[in-house]
């Protein structure tokens, strides 16, 4: 096996020794932060200017002067200026078409300007049906849009109250049935955000994905070059087509390694210095659960080791990029199904349809990461061989096997499919290769 550290050192130092290389190891963290930070703190955003707004009112019930009553008490953040600002209320009679028109153009000219936020629509006979009153806006704002249905749900439910003769004060029976906002908990009493949860997930799911794709496609290539320029032959000469296909294959895996681990060292050494560093305690109990950790580096390895394979088949059969193009969209979709179906995933999380996928050996690698972001934070003690854990290891156990299976496979093809030229092999030549001895 001298021959397969001499090609695994080769292609180990051309990766690592690239600018780009280092540049990605600083540059993939930022954006990692970036996407999982970001979003928190923009939907925890306030507006610091008061909006503006208008109301077209055709019901003739005064609903117009109730709403602006209703959101008159939403100040902007430590100011004392009213957070919406109602210009005008337009009160015409339902069947004034000629009016509506007019002043509908004129509030959307107006909403294109920018001079006006929103205008809200109160059609006939609101109380008969939600779809009477709209909110017109090229903004979705679903604080406000929150707020707005609120307050329209007080003024209608006190509507049809009185309407109904309920002998108890309208305000009472409002209080009464007022409506509930549930707050989640884990069992540790930790409240973890959708979006806390799903954008590392997606980020770290991102990194797998553009890794193996990535690195998998410079082997593909790399065999490529080198069977199209003959090299290949000077190579097989020297050295067995398995150590030289697995030196290749490993080479770029540890590349890959170095920078993952490059990662969780410093991942960790900023996580040791505590206070130095505000973050969110369930981004923590994510970023930096053992078991996260653990498998995202597994998962990583044992997948990339399964593509890679993959791909050095693809480059051993082909004869120019073009050939293999239309193989590498299908092994991308495997990879980024979880993305995919990653809101099904983060709200079903141990439904049968996503453990069945966590399951399937060549979705495993990110199907199963995201099924233990989503489950691992909320395990009342860390695990390796119980709930999530478990699944995990058996999940890695699996993809394990059908890497060197693969791999198997691969080296068969790979010995012989080096050496053709001229045209791709067809499928029952392909099949004959795996069974030479």
């Amino acid at each position: 096996m001298s021959k397969f550290w001499i090609v695994f050192t080769r292609e180990y130092t051309q990766i690592v020794k690239k600018k780009s290389f280092i540049i990605t190891i600083f540059a993939i963290p930022l954006l990692m932060m970036t996407f999982t930070i970001l979003p928190t703190m923009l939907a925890r955003q306030k507006s610091s200017t008061t909006e503006q707004l208008c109301i077209i009112d055709r019901s003739g019930l005064e609903i117009g002067e109730q709403f602006k009553e209703e959101i008159a008490d939403f100040k902007l953040e430590d100011s004392d200026l009213p957070y919406y600002n109602v210009k005008q209320i337009y009160n015409m009679a339902a069947d004034d078409e000629n009016e509506f028109t007019r002043v509908d153009t004129t509030l959307s000219q107006m909403i294109q300007s920018n001079d006006l936020k929103y205008y809200l629509v109160i059609d006939a006979e609101p109380h008969l049906a939600d779809s009477n009153m709209y909110l017109v806006t090229n903004e979705q704002n679903f604080v406000s849009l929150r707020r707005f249905s609120q307050a329209l749900t007080n003024i209608m439910s006190k509507y049809r109250l009185n309407l109904a003769e309920v002998n108890l004060p309208v305000d009472s029976i409002i209080q009464l049935t007022n409506y509930v906002s549930l707050q989640s908990r884990d069992v540790k009493g930790t409240v973890i955000t959708f979006q806390m949860k799903y954008f590392p997930a997606l980020v770290m799911v991102m990194i797998i994905y553009g890794m193996i794709i990535g690195f998998g496609q410079v082997a593909m290539r790399s065999v490529i070059e080198e069977k199209n320029s003959r090299i290949m032959e000077v190579l097989i000469s020297s050295v067995p087509p398995f150590e030289l296909m697995l030196g290749k294959i490993l080479g770029l895996c540890s590349a890959t390694l170095t920078q993952v681990m490059v990662w969780v060292v410093v991942g960790l050494g900023i996580n040791s210095m505590g206070a130095a560093f505000v973050m969110d305690e369930g981004l923590k109990m994510i970023l930096f659960n053992p078991l996260v950790l653990v498998y995202f580096v597994l998962y990583l390895i044992v997948g990339f080791i399964l593509y890679a394979s993959i791909f050095t088949l693809l480059g051993s059969i082909a004869n120019s990029d073009k050939e293999v193009q239309p193989f590498i969209f299908p092994i991308a979709m495997l990879l980024i199904t979880p993305m995919i179906i990653g809101l099904y995933v983060i709200q079903n999380p141990s439904s049968v349809l996503s453990t069945t996928l966590s399951f399937i050996p060549f979705m495993t690698p990110t199907m199963m990461l995201m099924r233990i972001i989503f489950l691992a934070p909320y395990m009342s003690e860390v695990s390796f061989f119980t709930g999530i854990g478990l699944e995990a290891l058996l999940g890695f156990i699996l993809v394990s096997l059908t890497a060197l299976a693969t791999v198997w496979l691969t080296a068969k093809v790979f010995r012989i499919g080096v050496l053709m030229y001229g045209k791709r092999p067809t499928m029952p030549e392909i099949i004959k290769w795996m069974r030479y001895k």
